[in-house]
Protein backbone atom coordinates (compact mmCIF):
# COMPACT_ATOMS: atom_id res chain seq x y z
CA UNK A 1 0.00 0.00 0.00
CA UNK A 2 1.41 3.40 -0.92
CA UNK A 3 1.71 6.33 1.49
CA UNK A 4 -0.57 8.45 -0.74
CA UNK A 5 -3.32 5.84 -0.50
CA UNK A 6 -2.85 5.58 3.27
CA UNK A 7 -3.28 9.35 3.70
CA UNK A 8 -5.89 9.91 1.04
CA UNK A 9 -7.93 6.81 1.83
CA UNK A 10 -10.30 5.58 -0.83
CA UNK A 11 -12.82 7.40 -2.91
CA UNK A 12 -15.57 5.27 -1.37
CA UNK A 13 -15.17 6.38 2.25
CA UNK A 14 -18.14 7.75 4.12
CA UNK A 15 -17.77 11.02 6.02
CA UNK A 16 -17.73 9.03 9.30
CA UNK A 17 -14.86 6.86 8.03
CA UNK A 18 -12.85 9.98 7.12
CA UNK A 19 -13.42 11.42 10.61
CA UNK A 20 -12.43 8.12 12.23
CA UNK A 21 -9.24 7.92 10.14
CA UNK A 22 -8.42 11.54 11.02
CA UNK A 23 -8.94 10.85 14.74
CA UNK A 24 -6.68 7.79 14.49
CA UNK A 25 -3.89 9.87 12.88
CA UNK A 26 -4.38 12.57 15.50
CA UNK A 27 -4.03 10.00 18.32
CA UNK A 28 -0.82 8.64 16.75
CA UNK A 29 0.67 12.14 16.37
CA UNK A 30 -0.22 13.08 19.95
CA UNK A 31 1.25 9.80 21.15
CA UNK A 32 4.65 10.53 19.60
CA UNK A 33 4.77 14.08 20.97
CA UNK A 34 3.46 16.34 18.23
CA UNK A 35 1.49 19.29 19.56
CA UNK A 36 -1.44 21.05 18.02
CA UNK A 37 -0.52 24.61 17.05
CA UNK A 38 -3.23 27.18 16.69
CA UNK A 39 -2.77 30.08 14.33
CA UNK A 40 -3.24 33.52 15.82
CA UNK A 41 -5.19 36.25 14.14
CA UNK A 42 -2.72 39.17 14.15
CA UNK A 43 -5.58 41.66 14.11
CA UNK A 44 -6.85 40.28 17.42
CA UNK A 45 -3.60 39.37 19.18
CA UNK A 46 -1.40 42.36 18.30
CA UNK A 47 -0.86 44.75 21.19
CA UNK A 48 1.35 47.72 20.29
CA UNK A 49 1.38 51.47 20.84
CA UNK A 50 3.51 54.48 19.96
CA UNK A 51 2.99 57.87 21.62
CA UNK A 52 4.84 61.18 21.56
CA UNK A 53 5.16 64.15 23.87
CA UNK A 54 4.10 67.30 22.01
CA UNK A 55 4.28 69.86 24.84
CA UNK A 56 7.43 70.85 26.72
CA UNK A 57 7.20 69.76 30.37
CA UNK A 58 8.80 72.04 32.96
CA UNK A 59 9.31 71.44 36.69
CA UNK A 60 7.36 68.21 36.99
CA UNK A 61 6.13 67.32 40.46
CA UNK A 62 7.57 64.25 42.19
CA UNK A 63 5.94 61.10 40.74
CA UNK A 64 3.86 63.14 38.28
CA UNK A 65 2.74 61.00 35.34
CA UNK A 66 4.27 61.99 32.03
CA UNK A 67 1.47 61.93 29.47
CA UNK A 68 2.62 61.23 25.92
CA UNK A 69 -0.53 62.56 24.33
CA UNK A 70 0.01 62.19 20.57
CA UNK A 71 -0.74 58.58 19.65
CA UNK A 72 0.33 57.33 16.22
CA UNK A 73 -0.31 53.62 16.89
CA UNK A 74 -2.61 51.90 19.38
CA UNK A 75 -3.30 48.33 18.24
CA UNK A 76 -5.41 46.68 20.91
CA UNK A 77 -6.35 50.09 22.37
CA UNK A 78 -4.37 49.45 25.57
CA UNK A 79 -2.73 52.91 25.85
CA UNK A 80 -4.85 55.77 27.23
CA UNK A 81 -3.58 59.09 25.88
CA UNK A 82 -5.50 61.13 28.46
CA UNK A 83 -4.00 59.40 31.50
CA UNK A 84 -0.70 58.21 29.96
CA UNK A 85 -1.35 54.70 31.29
CA UNK A 86 -0.95 51.41 29.42
CA UNK A 87 -3.21 48.59 30.68
CA UNK A 88 -2.27 45.02 29.75
CA UNK A 89 -5.20 43.37 27.98
CA UNK A 90 -3.70 39.89 28.58
CA UNK A 91 -0.94 38.10 30.47
CA UNK A 92 2.50 38.13 28.88
CA UNK A 93 5.86 39.81 28.41
CA UNK A 94 5.66 43.38 27.19
CA UNK A 95 8.60 45.31 25.77
CA UNK A 96 8.58 49.08 26.39
CA UNK A 97 10.80 51.89 25.19
CA UNK A 98 10.81 55.51 26.24
CA UNK A 99 13.07 58.37 25.31
CA UNK A 100 13.39 61.81 26.85
CA UNK A 101 15.24 64.86 25.60
CA UNK A 102 16.29 67.74 27.84
CA UNK A 103 18.08 71.00 27.10
CA UNK A 104 21.35 72.59 28.22
CA UNK A 105 21.59 73.01 31.99
CA UNK A 106 18.48 70.90 32.74
CA UNK A 107 17.79 67.30 33.74
CA UNK A 108 14.90 64.92 33.50
CA UNK A 109 14.82 61.59 35.34
CA UNK A 110 11.80 59.40 34.73
CA UNK A 111 10.75 55.96 35.94
CA UNK A 112 8.64 53.29 34.33
CA UNK A 113 6.31 51.81 36.92
CA UNK A 114 4.06 48.77 37.00
CA UNK A 115 1.10 49.18 39.34
CA UNK A 116 3.01 51.92 41.18
CA UNK A 117 6.25 49.93 41.60
CA UNK A 118 9.34 51.39 39.92
CA UNK A 119 10.89 49.00 37.38
CA UNK A 120 13.75 51.08 35.95
CA UNK A 121 14.87 54.67 35.27
CA UNK A 122 15.87 56.94 32.44
CA UNK A 123 18.22 59.91 33.03
CA UNK A 124 18.75 62.75 30.54
CA UNK A 125 21.36 65.16 31.91
CA UNK A 126 21.94 68.46 30.09
CA UNK A 127 24.14 69.94 32.83
CA UNK A 128 27.68 70.87 31.84
CA UNK A 129 27.05 70.53 28.13
CA UNK A 130 26.23 72.73 25.20
CA UNK A 131 23.15 71.37 23.49
CA UNK A 132 20.48 68.82 24.18
CA UNK A 133 20.82 65.49 26.02
CA UNK A 134 18.78 62.42 25.14
CA UNK A 135 18.36 59.11 26.95
CA UNK A 136 16.43 55.91 26.17
CA UNK A 137 15.43 52.95 28.35
CA UNK A 138 14.06 49.63 27.15
CA UNK A 139 12.63 47.31 29.84
CA UNK A 140 10.81 44.02 29.27
CA UNK A 141 8.09 43.59 31.87
CA UNK A 142 6.07 40.50 32.79
CA UNK A 143 2.46 41.58 33.21
CA UNK A 144 -0.87 40.08 34.10
CA UNK A 145 -4.13 41.13 32.51
CA UNK A 146 -5.17 44.47 34.03
CA UNK A 147 -1.67 45.48 35.20
CA UNK A 148 -0.86 49.12 34.50
CA UNK A 149 2.39 50.72 33.32
CA UNK A 150 3.23 54.41 33.00
CA UNK A 151 6.12 56.85 33.00
CA UNK A 152 6.50 59.23 35.95
CA UNK A 153 8.90 61.92 37.10
CA UNK A 154 11.53 60.82 39.58
CA UNK A 155 11.66 63.16 42.57
CA UNK A 156 12.27 66.78 41.61
CA UNK A 157 14.49 65.84 38.67
CA UNK A 158 11.83 66.56 36.06
CA UNK A 159 13.17 70.02 35.23
CA UNK A 160 12.59 69.95 31.47
CA UNK A 161 11.41 67.39 28.91
CA UNK A 162 11.28 68.49 25.30
CA UNK A 163 7.91 67.97 23.69
CA UNK A 164 8.79 68.75 20.09
CA UNK A 165 8.44 65.11 19.03
CA UNK A 166 11.78 64.05 20.53
CA UNK A 167 10.35 62.36 23.65
CA UNK A 168 8.23 59.25 23.18
CA UNK A 169 6.82 56.12 24.85
CA UNK A 170 6.04 52.86 23.05
CA UNK A 171 5.31 49.24 23.84
CA UNK A 172 4.53 45.89 22.28
CA UNK A 173 3.50 42.48 23.57
CA UNK A 174 6.22 40.00 22.64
Amino acid sequence: MSFALLVAGSAHETPQQVVTRYNNYKAICNGIGFEKVNCKDPKIDTIAFQSTLTKHLVNLKSQETVIFEKVSLNEGKAYDKTSGIFTAPSDGIYSFTWTTLTKTGKTVITDIVRNGEMITRNFSDGRGRDGYAMSTSHPNIKMKKGDKVWIRANGTWGQYADGGGWSFFSGVKT
